[in-house]
């Protein structure tokens, strides 16, 4: 179909919609044509679509109700959303997958018109009518009767002789028998109004002067016409007026009381003076005119009095006579069968808010909503800020045009303002029924309004299958991200374990140094480190806290073996320095404890170890 397209755009045209008669009879007897004399059998793309489950539309958006032509046997099938001709005669549409390699495609354009008449000059249209009609370009002087190009307007009258114009259909009437009512024809100089005998306002406008109508002349005289007073006889009651109208103006619908007050607007009119239609007519009633229904398919009861212009009441539903369905904004049918319906579509919701000036005269709209699973209930809900009426029917189909009896009642409420229900799928047989369709009618509400309604399909108990492959893929998930994060502790940990050594280590090397000097007695002799006894407890001499003053490095001096004579080895000093780290934490000095009473225990305390206690 794109291929289709794409060949018909490159001519100018688009795929064809074959909507009336004389189209679709062209188009088949040019196939039969082919097929005799070429031998060849042509089934080409038409611009027919489905836009939605049951709905099928022309390309030119207009329903498929409106063609001349049918579908085969059997069709149109699911096999797809696209129709080509597969047979030339009135029964040969068939439906296909829009991605379907079909033989030719039929495409239409507009007829060339670019040969145009050319326009009469301004100078040269003689009438007011002639003058305006069509365009802005010229404008019709009434008083000097000369019609002049809008933009020579200045050139044309310099002076300003001209004294009142015209533009874009706006004409006066061309003589005084133009005018209908009494105050239009006096307010034009040389009009008179000669008022019938009947008492209702009904009279004529006609050339004249205070003295009476003037006789009808064709020729060119520059003498004062002669009044003619048979065109208004005084005589059968006729009443002649030039300055002033007389007080009774029913326009020929109501007897006058007083001579002046309608009694009784009659002939559907109204009005103090019956001169509009009443509600739900349009025309002129002025002068004995006619007042006639609107003529608006049934979906108005009120239109322009004037120009009889319908105000639809169903949204969606468009026209001068209500005639046509908003294609544009999603609403479809064929409202001079039936109705126009918005397509709702399933799990989703829609606000329809109608508040705009536009929408006053509003007082119905439809919907329609075809369910998307077999083996689901349709759930539904509508809320609305005002009252309404509400009516739900269903059917086998959607057809555009719905004749009244085809669809089956379900719901029918009224003055409510919510409603809820559940459509069940075996009560309606969705397997069976795959185009069944729900037709919502909401009605007689108010303007302004708002409404909200959303149709849904819900699993009504949860698969069992599906219900294990989701809790189980959800475990192994919360598994996985736990790891990942325990992992990421680990890390920092890890992390903050080496920064702290770090720190140790550099704290360690940062402590302070310092010099200290010893005295040596040389005189004693030396201790016996083997099975001798120690004279004295061997004091530091230096004791280095470490941060936190729970721990400290404990250094003594230590005297090495000698050989004969007590001369140490060459090279050597014969002293060490042995450092230790101790606990100065929870230790205390024995003698401390001793002189502080602190040993009070009967039991033999252990001697404590030399320089472990400072």
């Amino acid at each position: 179909l794109d291929n289709a397209k794409l060949a018909c755009r490159n001519h100018n045209a688009v795929l064809a919609s074959l909507t009336t008669q004389k189209k679709v009879e062209f188009v088949l007897k040019e196939l039969q044509i082919m097929h005799v004399l070429y031998k060849a059998t042509v089934t080409p793309w038409v611009g027919l679509r489905k836009i939605n489950i049951s709905y099928w539309c022309w390309e030119d958006m207009s329903p498929f109700t409106n063609t001349f032509l049918q579908w085969l046997p059997g069709e149109p099938s699911d096999a797809g959303f696209c129709g080509y001709l597969a047979d030339p005669s009135p029964s040969g549409l068939k439906a296909a997958t829009c991605v379907n390699s079909v033989n030719g495609s039929l495409c239409e354009r507009p007829a060339n018109h670019s040969a145009k008449q050319c326009r009469t000059p301004c100078a040269l249209r003689p009438t007011c009518t002639e003058c305006t009609s069509g365009s802005s370009e010229c404008m019709w002087c009434s008083n000097m009767k000369q019609c002049v190009d809008s933009n020579a307007y200045v050139a044309s009258f310099p002076f300003g002789q001209c004294m009142e114009w015209y533009t874009m259909n706006l004409c006066p009437p061309e003589n005084c028998s133009g005018y209908r009512t009494c105050g239009q024809c006096l307010d034009q100089p040389g009009c008179g109004w000669c008022t019938d005998p009947s008492n209702t306002g009904r009279g004529q406008c006609i050339e004249g002067s205070y003295r009476g109508p003037f006789h009808a002349s064709t020729t060119v005289s520059y003498q004062e016409p002669a009044v003619n007073l048979t065109m208004c006889p005084v005589e059968n009651k006729y009443n002649w007026s030039f300055i002033h109208c007389p007080a009774c103006q029913c326009n020929g619908h109501s007897k006058c009381l007083n001579e002046s007050v309608c009694e009784k607007c009659e002939d559907l009119t109204t009005g103090k003076h019956c001169e509009t239609c009443i509600s739900g007519y349009y025309g002129d009633p002025t002068n004995g005119g006619t007042c006639q229904p609107c003529k608006c398919n049934g979906h108005a009861s009120m239109c322009n009095p004037h120009n009889g212009k319908c105000f639809c009441t169903t949204k969606g539903i468009k026209g001068d006579r209500c005639h046509l369905c908003e294609v544009e904004n999603r609403y479809q049918g064929n409202p001079l069968k039936g109705t126009c319906y918005y397509t709702l579509l399933i799990d989703y919701q829609f606000t329809f808010s109608l508040s705009q000036e536009d929408d006053r005269y509003y007082t119905a709209i439809n919907f329609v909503a075809t369910p998307e699973e077999q083996n689901r209930d349709l759930d539904m809900f509508i809320n609305a800020s005002k009252n309404f009426n509400l009516n739900i029917t269903w059917a086998t189909s959607f057809a555009a045009g719905t004749q009244a009896g085809e669809e089956t009642p379900i719901v029918s409420k009224s003055n409510i303002k919510e409603y809820k229900d559940s459509f069940s799928n075996e009560k309606f047989d969705f397997r069976n029924n795959p185009n069944i369709t729900f037709y919502v009618y909401v009605s007689n509400f108010t303007w302004p309004i708002k409404i909200q309604i959303a149709f849904s399909q819900h699993s009504n108990f949860m698969d069992l299958v599906q219900f294990f492959v989701t809790f189980f893929s959800c475990f192994l998930s919360l598994l996985l991200v736990a790891a990942v994060v325990w992992k990421i502790k680990q890390s920092c940990w890890a992390s903050r374990r080496r920064e702290q050594l770090l720190r140790e280590m550099q704290q360690m090397a940062s402590r302070p140094f310092a010099t200290i000097n010893v005295a040596l007695e040389t005189d004693e002799e030396p201790p016996d480190l083997i099975g001798g006894s120690i004279k004295t407890v061997p004091k530091p001499i230096a004791l280095e806290p470490c941060f936190g003053n729970k721990a400290a490095v404990l250094s003594i001096f230590v005297r090495l073996p000698r050989g004969s004579g007590g001369i140490p080895p060459p090279g050597q000093s014969g002293l060490a320095v042995a450092s230790a780290l101790v606990d100065v934490s929870q230790q205390m000095c024995l003698a401390y404890k001793e002189k502080s009473g602190a040993v009070r225990n009967r039991k033999h305390q252990p001697p404590a170890q030399p320089a472990t206690c400072i």
